[in-house]
C-alpha cells in the first residue's frame, strides 16, 4: 500500500502500533518535539505500559533539537530510545557527516513501514512556510517486513552491540506467523540498503540499472537532485535513446545551497529533451522513481551524493503492475 497523504500515513503507522503484540521496532532521521512528536511519544509509551518491547534509533544530528526531556521521558518510561553515531562536537566531528537518513517502523515482525516521512509538524502540512508537505510511504506486510526487521536488528547492534540474531531472535523477530503467510499476495520486491559501511553504492546502482536498461519512460521524485558524473550521463543516454524522462522537483527550498545546487543541472538535462517540473503545491519530499511502468523505487534516498555516499538508506524495489500503477497515480 502507498501513502500520498502523510496525515493518513502516520494514522495508519499509529494505528498498527496500537495493535502491536509482542515488539515495535523504529529508526528516523528527524523526530520533533511537538504536537505530532508527542503523539508519537505517547503512542509508543503506552504499548511499553501494555509490555510490548519498543527499540527506537534517531539519528543524533537530525535530532540535534529534540531536547533531554523528550528523550527521558521515554527512555523513564522502558522505550529503548538510542542515538545513531552521536556526534559531541558537530563542527569538529567526521562522524557527524555520515547519518542514518532511514524512516522505517517494523510492528511484530510483519507489518512495515518505509519512506520520506520523519516525525514532526512540518511533515503533517502544519507549517506556514512549507504549506502542504507531499510525500510518499510504503506499507508492507509479508517478507519484505522481515527485510526491514533484518536491517534495523543489523543497525541495532551497530549502535547498542546487542546481539538480537540468536535463535530465540530468530525465532522472534525474523519469521511470519504461519497463518499470515496464508494471506499473502506473490509480490516481487527487493529492499535495497546502503551507506558508508559497505563498499557498494547498492541503491546508485540499482538506479543506474534501471535507468540504462529503460526502454520507455522514466519518472522521478526528488527533493534533490545533485547527480554524479555516472547518473547524468545514464539519463542524459536514456533521453537522447528516445525514453521519455520526468523529473519532478521542488519549487521552493527547505536548504538553499541544495536547492541552488540542483537547477545547476537543469541546463544540461533540458538540452537532451529531459522535462523537469517544479512542485508549486507545497513543499515535495518524496522519493521516487518508476521505470517503463514495470519497476517502482520507493524508500528514504535522495537522487543525490549525500544519500549515495554518506548516508544510511533504505529502498523498496517492485515489481508489480498494480502497486506501480499506485505510484503512478500519485506521480500524475
Amino acid at each position: 500500500q502507498i501513502y500520498a497523504e502523510t496525515d493518513e500515513a502516520m494514522a495508519c503507522i499509529l494505528e498498527n502500533i496500537a495493535e502491536a503484540k509482542d515488539h515495535v521496532h523504529l529508526e528516523y532521521f528527524s523526530v520533533a518535539n511537538d504536537e505530532t512528536g508527542q503523539r508519537f511519544k505517547e503512542a509508543l509509551i503506552r504499548k511499553v505500559k501494555e509490555g510490548v518491547q519498543v527499540r527506537f534509533i534517531y539519528d543524533d544530528v537530525g535530532c540535534w533539537k529534540l531536547g533531554r526531556k523528550y528523550k527521558k521521558e521515554l527512555r523513564e518510561a522502558g522505550v529503548e530510545f538510542e542515538p545513531f553515531m552521536p556526534a559531541w562536537i558537530p563542527l569538529l566531528n567526521s562522524r557527524a557527516n555520515y547519518r542514518n537518513h532511514r524512516k522505517i517502523v517494523i510492528v511484530d515482525g510483519h507489518i512495515a513501514y518505509l519512506g520520506g516521512l520523519n516525525i514532526g509538524n512540518k511533515y503533517m502540512s502544519k507549517d506556514k512556510y512549507y504549506g502542504y508537505w507531499r510525500d510518499n510511504v510504503l506499507r508492507i506486510h509479508g517478507e519484505g517486513a522481515i527485510s526491514l526487521q533484518a536491517l534495523f536488528l543489523v543497525d541495532w547492534y551497530f549502535v547498542t552491540k546487542q546481539n538480537l540474531f540468536t535463535k530465540d531472535g530468530a525465532s522472534r523477530y525474523l519469521r511470519l506467523p504461519p497463518e499470515e503467510v496464508k494471506l499473502l499476495e506473490d509480490i516481487h520486491m527487493q529492499i535495497v540498503a546502503s551507506g558508508p559501511d559497505t563498499d557498494h553504492a547498492s541503491i546508485m546502482q540499482a538506479y543506474f540499472f534501471a535507468i540504462s536498461n529503460a526502454q520507455r519512460s522514466i519518472r522521478i521524485t526528488s527533493p534533490y537532485l545533485i547527480l554524479n558524473e555516472s547518473l547524468l550521463m545514464a539519463l542524459k543516454t536514456a533521453a537522447l535513446s528516445g525514453v521519455k524522462i520526468d523529473i519532478i522537483v521542488p519549487g521552493k527550498a527547505d536548504h538553499h545551497i541544495v536547492w541552488y545546487g540542483s537547477r545547476s543541472y537543469f541546463k544540461e538535462l533540458l538540452e537532451v529533451g529531459i522535462n523537469i517540473y517544479d512542485y508549486k503545491a507545497g513543499f515535495l519530499h518524496a522519493k521516487i522513481m518508476i521505470v517503463d511502468e514495470e519497476i517502482l523505487s520507493i524508500g528514504t534516498a535522495n537522487m543525490d551524493l549525500r544519500s549515495f555516499n554518506h548516508n544510511f538508506e533504505a529502498t523498496a524495489m517492485i515489481y508489480h503492475p498494480p502497486t506501480v500503477a499506485q505510484a503512478m497515480e500519485a506521480f500524475n
